[in-house]
């Protein structure tokens, strides 16, 4: 256990120093999972804590992860930031820190339209098995319906560079919806396609607990089949 503990310690340590040293790559906001089309506000901060699980026991394939997102507004139209996430299965422990930028090229309130691109890297903490450096790049768009009670719709393409050997699809789709219930609930849901990493659908509600604080859980479950599904739960602050 004395291993697991120095292996998390180094790995936080390891991902906030990238943060630092990387202040000019990452962090997207989200959907659930995929990104959004828009960027936060100049100057403004995203603060993400998450925990994904599959409540079973390890030998049947449980895990937990627990990881945050830092987004940063750089400008009215760029978006960086750094994820770090910490999972262990009862038998071995693994991280990973990301980083991330987005640009929004295009946005319309009047039509509820707004276009961006955007890049991910994924860089393994503890590489194995030809585990390395994974860098996503990305563009969407969305359109808000103001008719149906705000229904916001983003969809877009991505393709994986580098990355292992067996990292699977490496061009897919995204898809994402978000339909506000009521002033404090939305449902939200969203998908990337392809069997890998990546390759989830995701649904569930969202609580908006204050102006600036919301709450998100729901299930995401796997392209490849059950044996991916999981438990997610994020909380997030913005200021």
């Amino acid at each position: 256990m004395l291993q697991i503990d120095n292996f998390l310690i180094r790995a936080v340590f390891a991902s906030i120093i990238l943060a630092i040293a990387a202040f000019g790559l990452s962090a997207q906001t989200t959907i659930f999972n995929i990104p959004t089309a828009d960027t936060l506000p100049r100057k403004s901060w995203n603060l993400e804590g998450d925990f994904v699980a599959k409540p079973v026991s390890y030998d049947k394939g449980g895990f937990q992860s627990y990881g945050y997102r830092v987004a940063y507004g750089l400008t009215h139209k760029t978006e960086i930031g750094s994820n770090f996430y910490y999972s262990w299965n009862g038998r071995e422990s693994t991280g990973q820190a990301e980083f991330s930028y987005k640009r929004k090229l295009y946005q319309n309130e009047r039509y509820g339209v707004s276009v961006s691109s955007g890049s991910v890297a994924f860089m393994p903490l503890r590489a194995k098995n030809g585990d390395r450096t994974a860098v996503m790049i990305y563009g969407n768009a969305r359109k808000t319906i103001s008719q149906l009670r705000g229904l916001t719709v983003t969809s877009g393409a991505y393709h994986i560079f580098r990355g292992s050997r067996q990292f699977g699809t490496r061009t897919g789709t995204m898809l994402g919806v978000v339909q506000p219930l009521n002033p404090k609930f939305s449902f939200v849901a969203d998908w990337y396609s392809g069997s890998n990493r990546l390759g989830y659908g995701s649904a569930g509600l969202n609580l908006n607990i204050t102006k600036r604080q919301y709450l998100l859980a729901g299930y995401s479950f796997g392209n490849s089949g059950r044996g991916n599904n999981a438990l997610a739960a994020y909380y997030g602050y913005t200021f």
